[in-house]
């Protein structure tokens, strides 16, 4: 697969003079999550410093996160600045106390801040940074036209003005925040995943996995009524969110509590555990004019793990079906091809080397050592601070 860095970005600046290496500070709540901090490991050209929620209340995964303790970094491990919010969990709304002092004691080169641009504490950041002079880079993974309510959409206009550039993890994802007019750099670069063991497919044991939250866009119910039509066939259900009632619910009136297995929320470096013994991850997500898969990176872990994959032709997942030959992408918007899909994939199940070569691809590509050389390489792209200042 190409580098997903545009061309052109790699080498427009050197880092640094020897022994002197840049400083970015990388601000954002996904950095509660400690698979989102492995990316910025090992990097040579700059001192990494992450600003991560102090508590982190992700209600649409049902799990609160807490960050570790404070670290200074070294040795390539990047440093770990826990801060308190305000309206912690909301990810719009959300403010950080303290934020100020920080940076003026850090006195990054960059700023990312991995932030939607409409976010409360995207113009915060600016607000913070303007007087350091300082590239601003933001994030996006809106795929679909978003019309946004004041003062949302004002401050999303305040960030288009104010950030240099931002990062996408697809060429759809660019294309849109192009189209939403933003007139900075965009460099697309994709999520990660952690290194995983492989796991044996069982396909004999006939048991289907779903991976992610529950949300009525991923469709899990469609999931859950294709089993009356799949009376072989079991299901294990790992996540948390909203629809957790609804669909125990449901599966308590189709009388499938034998064959349901809810197994809520669990660390994301325990996913191989929780999926040994699984035949095949199913990811049913549908589409609207509003919303579609965004990357689709549960997909990808199931594939790094060694099992097949079915998904929805939705988004990105119909993308990374054309990566990964044992990833397949289906019209799963009823029970009944939900069924015929997955009776299909069990009569020309995939062999264990191609499952294992789907994995090394998965781990080549979408690996956090190949996503901290993107992300190294983009920032070592951007020109330097215009002016120090001390933010407020």
């Amino acid at each position: 697969m190409p580098d997903p860095i545009p061309a052109g970005t790699h080498g427009l600046r050197s880092p640094g003079s020897p022994g002197s290496p840049r400083k970015l500070a990388v601000i954002g709540h996904p950095l509660a999550a400690e698979e989102n901090r492995m990316a910025f490991r090992g990097w040579t050209s700059h001192h990494v410093d992450l600003i991560l929620p102090r508590v982190w209340k992700a209600r649409s995964l049902g799990h609160v996160y807490r960050a570790p303790a404070p670290f200074p970094g070294g040795s390539g491990e990047p440093a770990l600045h826990p801060l308190a919010t305000v309206a912690g969990g909301r990810n719009s709304l959300f403010l950080w106390i303290g934020l100020g002092r920080l940076l003026r004691r850090l006195k990054p080169d960059a700023i990312y801040c991995w932030e939607e641009p409409w976010c409360l504490s995207t113009w915060q950041v600016a607000y913070l940074a303007r007087s350091l002079g300082i590239p601003l880079v933001f994030y996006t993974a809106e795929n679909r036209p978003k019309r946004l309510p004041w003062p949302f959409s004002a401050l999303m206009r305040s960030a288009f003005s104010a950030y240099r550039a931002c990062i996408a993890p697809t060429l759809e994802i660019a294309a849109q925040i192009k189209a939403a007019g933003f007139r900075g750099k965009v460099f697309i670069i994709p999520l990660w995943i952690r290194p995983r063991r492989s796991l044996r497919a069982d396909a004999a044991g006939r048991c289907l996995a779903y991976v992610g939250r529950l949300i009525p866009l991923k469709r899990v119910d469609v999931l859950v009524e294709s089993l009356r039509l799949l009376p072989e066939y079991r299901l294990r259900i790992i996540g948390d969110g909203p629809e957790r009632r609804r669909l125990t619910g449901l599966v308590r009136d189709l009388g499938l509590e034998s064959r349901v297995d809810f197994r809520g929320h669990i660390d994301n470096g325990d996913l191989e555990t929780v999926l040994d013994g699984a035949s095949l991850v199913v990811m049913p997500t549908a589409e609207n004019p509003r919303q579609a898969e965004q990357f689709g990176k549960a997909a990808i872990e199931g594939v790094s793990c060694g099992l097949p994959v079915l998904a929805s032709r939705t988004g990105n997942l119909a993308a990374l079906a054309e990566v990964f030959p044992t990833l397949a992408a289906r019209d799963l918007d009823s029970p009944a091809q939900m069924a015929e899909a997955v009776a299909s994939l069990f009569l020309a199940f995939p062999e264990a080397a191609a499952l294992s070569g789907s994995k090394r691809l998965a781990e080549e590509t979408y690996g956090p050592a190949a996503a901290a050389r993107r992300l190294e390489a983009a920032f070592s792209g951007l020109p330097g601070p215009e002016a120090r200042g001390t933010p407020r």
